[in-house]
């Protein structure tokens, strides 16, 4: 039995997409461009033509924009029988501008369609085939958007009950975000999705866990979420033992294109799933705000996300000098948040320092644009000079004139090599009497993580 948990289905989200569209009957050559690992009409011929046979000649075939299946046509074997079934997204563009998708299922080497749905958008964000309930056939998880439009999107959930395939719709419901992850460590996916809801001109957002329990869907958890989010930008998981519960983490754009990091994981006592950085009185999340748009990430290689908090950095001070702030990452140790590291975070040219490897030398940073590139000083504090003792420059320069002036002089250290640019470090006198070489400097001056 379909169940709609909430009243109205928001039909809006921003994503990009890709059409295709086809010019002839023949379906074949165009399905062959939309294809990405390209299957081979010798093996799938037959699906082509029964995709062909049940619709008309004008449909617009559409591929998922996001996650693991970024084909018009997805070939799995969902019901664990060894065969391999087919799904197919469409628009059927004489009728109407909503996308649909069909399942086939192989028999005897004939192809035939089971079922087909039609969807809540018209662009397909993406499709995961997961087993949410343990019965040996995936069901199908599609996220639907609407192309034009910037907030929330729609998700779906098509359960069949036996391997006839005969798909069931069993939710449909808004979203501004929905992964499937087993949050629970049941054995089985659950949906992990964020809710919007405005009511009175205020908006209220909220995390909940979706389940599939003897045929039925159910909610299992739900959290509060910060009210003040515009956007979401990421999603990364974390289990950092058989000890540790599942953690969620969600990269959130505030106003003023400031981000908060939200960590959802069901508490081991109660049974709850918990937001610990949420803060009732601010009706969000200020623990994990930063100024930059810096995703929470695994900084150090170690195996646990740490995520981006700024403070303001206030050294040195001079009429010309810029904002910057200090990124301290914070990881969890058990239920506590725990400091990783500090540095220094360059969000527009893409990498970091690093402040803890050099000692007891306490590290201070200036910037500096001039010409046609971009730098960062580095050096220890002086009483006698602003600028202190540096060490050595970070810098970026357009590609060209990397390669004609730089290049081969054996003075810059390269860190990372971009489309039109590249980002290297010099080390002075200053340095190298600290001891640093090209090795340390790879320590410090880092990629930022993405």
């Amino acid at each position: 039995m379909k169940k709609r948990i909430t009243a109205v289905v928001a039909l809006i989200f921003a994503a990009s997409f890709v059409l295709s569209s086809c010019s002839s009957p023949n379906l074949i050559a165009s399905v062959d461009s939309l294809l990405t690992p390209p299957l081979y009409y010798s093996e799938y011929e037959g699906l082509v033509k029964a995709f062909n046979s049940s619709v008309d000649t004008g449909v617009v075939l559409c591929n998922p924009t996001q996650g693991d299946h970024l084909s018009a046509i997805t070939v799995s074997d969902v019901d664990g029988d060894g065969e391999e079934e087919g799904i197919v997204f469409y628009r059927d563009t004489l009728q109407e501008n909503t996308a649909h998708f069909s399942v086939f299922k192989c028999t005897d080497d004939v192809w035939s369609k089971k079922c087909d749905f039609k969807g809540y958008g018209n662009e397909v964000s993406s499709l995961t085939l997961t087993d949410l309930d343990g019965d040996g056939i995936d069901e199908i998880v599609t996220i639907w958007t609407f192309s034009g439009i910037d907030s929330g999107s729609v998700f779906s959930v098509c359960s069949a009950k036996d391997a006839s395939l005969d798909y069931e719709e069993l939710l449909y419901e808004s979203c501004e975000i929905a992964k499937t992850i087993d949050l629970n460590g049941d054995g089985c996916d659950e949906i992990f999705y964020i809710e919007s809801v405005k009511e009175d001109n205020t908006v209220t957002r909220s995390a909940k866990v979706l389940g599939i329990e003897n045929g039925e869907i159910a909610q299992t958890g739900s959290a509060p979420a910060d009210s003040q989010v515009i956007s979401y930008a990421s999603f990364k998981a974390e289990k950092n033992d058989e000890h540790s519960p599942m953690k969620v983490y969600v990269d959130a754009v505030k106003s003023n294109n400031m981000m908060i990091t939200e960590v959802f994981y069901f508490d081991g006592e109660s049974g709850e799933l918990v937001n610990p950085f949420y803060d009732e009185e601010e009706g969000g999340n200020v623990l994990t705000l930063r100024y930059e748009q810096i995703p929470c990430a695994d900084i150090n290689n170690d195996g646990m996300i740490e995520i981006p908090v700024q403070t303001v950095y206030t050294e040195p001070e001079d009429e010309d000098d810029e904002t910057l702030y200090i990124t301290e990452w914070i990881y969890f140790e058990g239920s506590n948040p725990m400091l990783s590291v500090s540095t220094f975070v360059n969000v527009e040219d893409g990498y970091l320092v690093n402040l803890g490897t050099l000692g007891n030398k306490k590290l201070y940073i200036r910037k500096h644009k001039g010409g046609d590139w971009a730098s960062w000083s580095v050096y220890t504090k002086s009483s006698t000079s602003l600028f202190g003792n540096v060490l050595f420059t970070i810098i970026k320069v357009p590609k060209a004139r990397w390669e004609t002036d730089m290049l081969d002089s054996g003075q810059y250290i390269t860190i990372l090599k971009q489309l039109d640019s590249v980002v290297c470090v010099n080390i002075n006198e200053n340095g190298r009497a600290a001891g640093l070489d090209e090795a340390k400097i790879r320590k410090i001056v880092t990629r930022l993580p993405s």
